[in-house]
């Protein structure tokens, strides 16, 4: 068995044809996919599957199975590079040495995110936590500046689950676009908001003094969001300036 992931040109063909393509902020190739319109293709039947999702359910592996795909279509597409990034044995995607990406799913959502001029990249998808949810976990996700922004800017543009739903979200986007410095999980209460803007919807977000250090990460981090009917896309990426 190959070392990586085989992917024939008419599958990857055929996810990225219904894919749609997201804007999120220039310089990040991201699309879309609605893992619904996938069933007919039947990828789990046709790809061989990594080590990381061989016990599986089906739902679980034509989710990773897509996901993988679509990156490699956009890799393609967008940097024309034929290489393929999903390892057999290797549980994280393994990018070419100049291109960033990062994947994410929720339900039946799945979007990809590509770079080829990247300092930090991370995206995520979630559908909207309930008001149950958000009462119950917020002490886990909230900081105590982050419940205060809520209380005075915040609770003038999202109700609190929305806002909850936010912040977990721009928080999972963060700890995959820091993950290749880090190479560990940070707990959600060691990272906050530091400035928000939801008439542009971006923000900015920072690491305690000791995680900083710890893994020397930077100062401060880049990030914003999209809101749909019945979900929430975060990113936190920077481009390199070359000027």
């Amino acid at each position: 068995m190959s070392n990586y992931l085989y992917i024939p040109e008419q599958i990857s063909t055929s996810i990225y044809e219904i894919s749609n393509p997201i804007f999120f902020t220039s310089e990040l190739f991201c699309y879309g996919l609605d893992l619904s319109q996938t069933m007919h293709l039947y990828i789990n039947q046709q790809l061989e599957h990594p080590l990381k999702i061989a016990q599986a359910c089906v739902d679980r592996k034509n989710e990773y199975l897509c996901g993988r795909v679509l990156a490699q279509a956009v890799l393609n597409h967008h940097f024309g590079l034929d290489q393929p990034i999903t390892s057999m044995h290797e549980p994280l995607p393994i990018w070419p040495s100049h291109v960033l990406g990062s994947i994410s799913h929720s339900q039946n959502k799945l979007i990809v995110a590509l770079s080829n001029n990247a300092i930090y990249l991370g995206i995520d998808i979630e559908h909207w936590v309930t008001s149950e949810f958000a009462q119950e976990s917020a002490h886990l996700i909230l900081t105590p500046s982050e419940f205060n922004l809520w209380k005075s800017k915040a609770a003038d543009f999202l109700d609190f689950a929305h806002y909850v739903s936010l912040i977990f979200s721009i928080k999972e986007s963060l700890y995959k676009a820091v993950y290749p410095t880090a190479k560990q999980y940070i707990d959600f209460l060691e990272a906050s908001i530091i400035d928000i803007n939801f008439e542009n919807q971006t923000l900015t977000l920072t690491f305690l003094p000791e995680i900083q250090h710890r893994y020397q990460l930077l100062e401060r981090y880049e990030g914003g969001w999209t809101i749909e009917q019945d979900h929430i896309m975060t990113w936190v990426f920077q481009a390199r300036n070359f000027a």
